[in-house]
């Protein structure tokens, strides 16, 4: 489990960045992931829970919730 905080999030689109702790390194993070329980959106400033995912176009969040 990783922990960061939002750095923005685009509700419209559905698309945001997670700046995590510690590393300072920016993951992406999409609405389809937030396990808010029917929470679609994210707050900047919020901090958030997630696991890293390491695809072919890098690492993402997902399981993004607020703890």
């Amino acid at each position: 489990m990783h922990y960061g905080t939002v750095a923005w999030f685009d509700a419209r689109r559905g698309i945001g960045m997670i700046m995590m702790e510690g590393s300072g390194s920016e993951v992406p993070v999409s609405s389809a992931q937030i396990d808010g329980g029917g929470q679609q959106s994210l707050a900047a400033d919020t901090r958030v829970a997630f696991r890293l995912l390491h695809g072919p176009g890098g690492p993402r969040a997902v399981d993004v919730y607020v703890p």
